[in-house]
C-alpha cells in the first residue's frame, strides 16, 4: 500500500555557493519548522537562493532582474573560492515512502555572458532529470521553486499584465489551452502558406501578362477535380481564340498554333544567341598501331604482302592429299608442290597468324579514329556562330531590331558582330588543320591494309590542330562583346513577350492538369482553414470560460492567505481576473471599503494599494500557488519585510500556523529577530530548529549555528534593540545579553562539572548562584583561552547599568558584547559538542 506522507527535507548542505565558502555548512532540517535569523550580508539569502537552484538549476535573481545577463557572470560560486574549488548544493529528503534519499546539484559551469550555468543532479549518486521525488515537478517558469525571495515577492505584481496571464496560466494547468489554440493557429498558417506548384506558377507568371484577366479566371473556377478540368480548358480555349481572333478547337490545337506563333515571333525578335560560339571538344586520342608496327618489324615485307597467296595454297582442297608432287599454280614452276612442300608453307602460315590479327586490330583502330575525327569536325562545324553566315541582308534586319529595342543594344551590337566573325575564323583555321590529320589517317590505313610497313612520313601530327583549339579556348574564354550586348537586350526582349503572354499562355496549355489538382487541393485547404478558424474561436471562448473558473478558485486561494495576513481591514483583495473579455491580460483586483458596512469599490490593486499591501499580496499570491501545486515545503525569504513589523505577529500567528496545520514544511530566513521569536515561541508545539548565521570567516564563508535554546532566545530578544536610537532600546538589549550571558555561564559551569564526575543542571548552578557577577568565580577555572575571564568580567560593568538610571550602553558597546558572547558560545559547544547542556 502507498503511503499518504508527504516529502519531508532532513537536511541541506552547501558548499561554495555565493556566500557559502570552502567549508561545506549542513544544516538539520528534521522539524517542520526550521527559522534562521542572520543579520544583513551573513548569507540569510544565499541560503534560500541555494535551495532555489539545487531544484531547478537556474537562478529567478537572473532572470527577473534587470540590466544585461553579463551583469551576472560567475555569480553562483563564491568570489573567493579557487577556480578549481567544487561547489555544490544537496539534501536529504524523506520520500513519501520514508526511504532517505541524498539529491545534490554539482556547478559545472557559471553563467557567462547570455550562456546559461550548467549544473549536473544526482539522486542517490545516480544522474537524474526529474525531481519528482520531492512530490512535484518544478514549473518551467521563472520561479519554479517554493522559494520566495525578496526579487520574486512582487514579480507577478510587476510583470506586464500579459506576462502576468502566462503566469497564471502555467500556475492553474492551463497552458495546454493555449498550447492547443497556438498549434490550430499553426496549421491554419501552413493550410495558407503553401508555396505554388508548377500549375499555380503559370497562372501567377500568366497574370503578369496581357492575358491577366484569364489568369483571374482561373483563380476563381470552382467544383470538383472533373469540373475544375473542364472549366481550365475552356478558359484557356477562350483566351486562345481572343488571341488569333478564330476558333480554337482543342488544348493540343492551340499548343501548335501558339509554338508557331512563338517561332515567328522569335524571327522577329533579336536572336542574340547568333552571335555565340560554343566551346569544341578535344581531338580524338591517336589509334593505337603499337602492336601492328612491332609484327612489321618482324615479318619480312614480301612475305607478309604474299601471305594471302601463301594461305590460299595452303588451303586449296586440290593440295589437301597429294600423292605425287604437282606444279605451282602460280609461279608455273614444274613439280614445285608435294605433299611435304604444302606441310612446310602451312607451318609457316601458322607462325604468322598473330600478324594477320594485328593487322585486322590496326584498321578497325584507324577506322574508328576517323570516325571520330568526322564527330569531332561537325562538333566544330556546329560551335560556329550563326551571325557568321547572316549576309548582308540578314545583318541589316539585326541592326534595324537593335535600333528598335533601344537601351544601347545598337551600340553594343556592331562589337559583338565583330567578335563573332574572329571566333568564327578561328574555328574555320581549326576545320582547315585538320584536313592534314584526316590525310594522315587514310595514308596509314593504306599502308596496313598492304600490310606494309609504315614509313615516318606517313605519321599523324596533331600540333598544328592543338595549337589552333588552344588559342580558341583562350580567346573564347575572355570577356566577351556578346556578355555585355546579352545583359542589356535580354531584359527588354523578355519584357516584350511576356507583356504579350503567348509563351504564358502555351506553358498554361501544357499544364491544365497541375493547374486543377492544385485549385482542388486549394479550394480543400480553404475550407479547412474556415473549419480550424471556427475551431480557434470556439476554442477561445471555451479557454475564457476555464480561465473565469479557475481564476475564481485562484482567487479564493489568494483571498484566504491574504486574510491570514490582513484580517478585518478595509482594503481587500477581490480576486484575479481576466482584463475585458479576452484572455490574454490579466489583472489582481482590489476592493476598498470606507467602513465595514459599506459597499466595496474595486479598482486594480496595484494602483491603489500601499507598499505594505502589495507585499502581503506578492506573499498571498506566492502562497496561493505553492497550495495548488501541492508542494510539500516553502523556503521563505524575509516574507514580512522589517518595515512592516505590525504585521509581523498576524503572519506568524496566522499565516505561519495555516501553512503547519496544511503540512507544509517551512523554512523561514530572517533579519527581523521579533519575527524569528514569534515564530519559534508560537509554534512550539511543533519543536522548532532555531539558526544563526554569521559570516565571520570570509574565506570559510556562512556558518551556520543551531539557536534552539534559552541563551540563543535571549541573545535574539536583544538583536531588536542593539541599533536602537533610544536608550530605552538599548537596555532592553541590554537585559536580553544580561540574561544570555548569565544562562550561557551556567551551561558552562553544569558541562564541566557533570563531565569531571559531578552530575549537575542548570538549576543546580542557580542554587548555587543566579546573577552574571556570582557566576563568573565559578567560571573561571573553565576558561578556554587566557583573556575569555577577563572578557567574561567586563561583561556586567557594561550590561547592568542599563537596568538602572545611569544610562543605557552604546550600540558599539553592544556589538562587542553580542560578538564576544557569541565566541564564548561557540567554543565551549564545539569543544564538548552533544554533552554540552542546554
Amino acid at each position: 500500500m502507498t503511503s499518504t506522507k508527504r516529502p519531508r527535507l532532513e537536511w541541506i548542505e552547501v558548499r561554495g555557493f555565493r556566500a557559502f565558502g570552502s567549508e561545506a555548512r549542513r544544516l538539520d532540517l528534521t522539524s517542520r519548522l526550521i527559522v534562521i535569523h542572520a543579520g544583513n550580508s551573513h548569507g540569510k539569502t544565499s541560503l534560500a537562493e541555494a535551495a532555489e537552484w539545487l531544484i531547478t538549476g537556474r537562478s529567478s535573481r537572473r532572470d527577473l532582474f534587470g540590466g544585461a545577463k553579463a551583469e551576472y557572470n560567475a555569480s553562483l560560486r563564491n568570489v573567493h573560492l579557487p577556480p578549481d574549488g567544487p561547489v555544490w548544493v544537496a539534501a536529504g529528503v524523506r520520500d513519501a515512502d520514508g526511504n532517505l534519499r541524498t539529491v545534490r546539484r554539482d556547478l559545472i559551469a557559471d553563467f557567462s555572458g547570455s550562456a546559461d550555468c550548467e549544473s549536473q543532479l544526482t539522486v542517490d549518486g545516480h544522474e537524474a532529470t526529474s525531481f519528482d521525488l520531492l512530490g512535484f515537478e518544478p514549473d518551467s517558469d521563472a520561479i519554479a521553486a517554493p522559494v520566495l525571495l525578496q526579487h520574486t515577492l512582487r514579480h507577478v505584481l510587476s510583470t506586464e499584465p500579459k506576462q502576468r496571464a502566462t503566469y497564471f496560466k502555467a500556475l492553474l494547468s492551463l497552458s495546454d489551452l493555449d498550447l492547443l489554440r497556438a498549434r490550430v493557429k499553426a496549421q491554419i498558417t501552413t493550410l495558407e502558406d503553401v508555396p505554388p506548384g508548377p500549375g499555380a506558377a503559370a497562372v501567377q507568371r500568366l497574370a503578369r501578362t496581357q492575358l491577366a484577366s484569364v489568369a483571374v479566371q482561373l483563380a476563381k473556377v470552382d467544383g470538383d477535380r472533373a469540373a475544375l478540368r473542364r472549366a481550365i480548358e475552356v478558359a484557356l480555349l477562350e483566351a486562345g481564340a481572343a488571341f488569333f481572333d478564330a476558333k480554337v478547337a482543342t488544348i493540343s490545337e492551340l499548343q501548335t498554333a501558339l509554338e508557331l506563333v512563338s517561332q515567328a515571333q522569335d524571327d522577329r525578335l533579336f536572336p542574340i544567341n547568333d552571335l555565340v560560339a560554343s566551346a569544341i571538344p578535344d581531338l580524338p586520342p591517336l589509334p593505337d598501331l603499337s602492336r601492328y608496327l612491332d609484327e612489321v618489324r618482324r615479318v619480312h615485307t614480301v612475305e607478309g604482302s604474299l601471305l594471302p597467296v601463301l594461305t590460299a595454297i595452303a588451303d586449296a582442297p586440290a593440295f589437301a592429299n597429294l600423292e605425287h608432287s604437282v606444279d605451282c599454280p602460280v609461279c608455273l614452276t614444274p613439280n614445285a608442290l608435294s605433299a611435304e612442300r604444302i606441310a612446310q608453307i602451312q607451318h609457316r602460315l601458322r607462325s604468322t597468324e598473330h600478324f594477320a590479327g594485328a593487322a585486322a586490330a590496326a584498321e578497325r583502330a584507324l577506322g574508328t579514329f576517323q570516325l571520330q575525327v568526322d564527330g569531332w569536325v561537325s562538333a566544330v562545324q556546329r560551335a560556329r556562330p550563326v551571325a557568321a553566315q547572316w549576309g548582308q541582308e540578314r545583318s541589316a534586319e539585326i541592326a534595324s531590331v537593335a535600333v528598335d529595342l533601344g537601351g544601347g543594344v545598337p551600340e553594343l551590337l556592331p562589337p559583338a558582330t565583330t567578335r563573332a566573325l574572329e571566333l568564327d575564323e578561328q574555328l574555320l583555321l581549326a576545320l582547315d588543320a585538320v584536313t592534314s590529320i584526316k590525310t594522315a589517317a587514310g595514308r596509314l590505313a593504306e599502308h596496313v591494309r598492304r600490310r606494309e610497313d609504315v614509313p615516318p612520313e606517313s605519321e599523324i601530327d596533331t600540333s598544328e590542330t592543338r595549337s589552333v583549339i588552344s588559342e580558341y579556348r583562350k580567346r573564347l574564354a575572355e570577356e566577351e562583346p556578346t556578355d555585355a550586348l546579352r545583359r542589356v537586350a535580354e531584359p527588354i526582349v523578355r519584357s516584350r513577350r511576356q507583356a504579350e503572354g503567348m509563351r504564358e499562355l502555351s506553358v498554361a496549355a501544357g499544364l491544365i492538369d497541375e493547374i486543377a489538382d492544385e485549385r482542388h487541393a486549394s479550394l480543400q485547404r480553404t475550407s479547412a482553414a474556415k473549419r480550424l478558424a471556427r475551431a480557434d474561436r470556439a476554442l477561445q471562448r471555451a479557454a475564457a470560460a476555464v480561465l473565469d473558473e479557475r481564476f475564481a478558485a485562484m482567487s479564493g486561494a489568494i483571498e484566504r492567505w491574504w486574510n491570514t495576513i490582513r484580517p478585518e481591514e478595509l482594503v481587500r483583495f477581490a480576486g484575479v481576473k481576466r482584463r475585458a473579455s479576452g484572455a490574454v491580460f490579466v489583472n489582481l483586483v482590489g476592493a476598498l471599503q470606507s467602513d465595514m458596512q459599506s459597499d466595496a469599490i474595486e479598482r486594480d490593486a496595484l494602483g491603489v494599494f500601499s507598499d505594505s499591501q502589495l507585499n502581503a499580496l506578492g506573499l498571498s499570491t506566492f502562497l496561493a500557488r505553492t497550495q495548488l501545486v501541492g508542494s510539500p515545503f516553502v523556503f521563505l525569504d524575509d516574507p514580512i519585510p522589517g518595515s512592516d513589523g505590525d504585521h509581523r505577529l498576524t503572519f506568524v500567528q496566522n499565516t505561519l500556523a495555516d501553512l503547519l496545520a496544511s503540512d507544509v514544511q517551512v523554512v523561514i530566513t530572517t533579519y527581523d529577530p521579533k519575527l524569528a521569536e514569534h515564530a519559534q515561541t508560537l509554534n512550539e508545539a511543533h519543536e522548532p530548529i532555531a539558526y544563526e548565521l554569521t559570516l565571520s570567516n570570509i574565506g570559510e564563508g556562512t556558518e551556520p549555528s543551531q539557536t534552539s535554546d534559552l541563551f540563543s532566545n535571549y541573545m535574539l530578544h536583544g538583536e531588536d534593540g542593539v541599533n536602537a536610537p533610544t536608550a530605552a532600546g538599548r537596555a532592553n538589549a541590554s537585559g536580553a545579553y544580561r540574561r544570555a550571558a548569565e544562562r550561557l555561564a551556567k551551561q558552562v559551569i553544569a558541562t564541566n562539572l557533570t563531565a569531571h564526575g559531578t552530575p549537575t543542571t542548570i538549576e543546580d548552578v542557580e542554587g548555587k548562584a543566579a546573577m552574571l557577577g556570582e557566576l563568573i568565580p565559578l567560571l573561571a577555572p573553565y576558561a578556554l583561552t587566557p583573556d575569555e575571564i577577563g572578557k567574561w568580567k567586563v561583561l556586567p560593568k557594561v550590561l547592568n547599568p542599563g537596568n538602572h538610571d545611569d544610562g543605557a550602553p552604546s550600540t558599539a558597546e553592544l556589538k562587542i558584547v553580542r560578538g564576544n558572547l557569541r565566541t564564548f558560545a561557540k567554543a565551549h559547544r564545539a569543544k564538548w559538542g552533544s554533552t554540552f547542556i542546554k
